[in-house]
């Protein structure tokens, strides 16, 4: 009978051995419960945003500047750096070149000034920035046939005077 319970208890060991086996193999076959890390979105390159904004400011015939600007702002894939850069770009040449296409006035340029100063620009483009603001908001009262849809861009600057001009004289 000693024979008889040896062999069983060598059985049950030999079960619980290949049981555990078992459970080895299914535990290195089967993968974490982690959550995989979503993918960060790509960006556009500083180089190639660079290509697309020097297209856009140097456009010719000048009113395709608009075009290419409302597209580079619209685009997903640019970091909110380069998209102050774009608004800043198409909010300069509003301002510069008057009265050449719909958007092409000091009222105008100014919501694009001041939409590229709620991204964050290098310190010396911040400071072109504000400083073309106290220039297209002094020159507006020589242009005031400017579309309507640009005139709420006036009284948002003059807030914004307000609080800043001091500091960009």
């Amino acid at each position: 009978m000693v024979r008889g319970d040896r062999q069983e208890g060598d059985n049950i060991m030999r079960l619980i051995a290949a049981a555990l086996a078992a459970l080895l193999v299914w535990g290195c076959a089967t993968e974490p419960a982690v959550a995989p890390e979503p993918e960060s979105p790509a960006t556009l390159s500083d180089a190639a945003f660079k290509a697309l904004w020097n297209q856009a400011y140097n456009a010719n015939p000048r009113p395709a500047s608009e075009t290419y600007f409302a597209a580079l702002i619209a685009r997903e894939d640019i970091t909110p750096k380069q998209r102050g850069e774009a608004y800043y770009g198409r909010g300069a040449l509003r301002g510069i070149f008057i009265r050449e296409w719909p958007q092409a006035w000091p009222q105008c340029s100014l919501g694009d000034l001041l939409k590229a100063l709620e991204y964050p620009l290098t310190d010396a483009r911040a400071k072109q920035t504000g400083e073309n603001i106290i220039y297209q908001y002094d020159r507006r009262i020589y242009f005031p046939e400017a579309p309507a849809e640009c005139a709420p861009n006036v009284d948002a600057a003059a807030a914004w005077l307000q609080q800043n001009r001091s500091r960009y004289e």
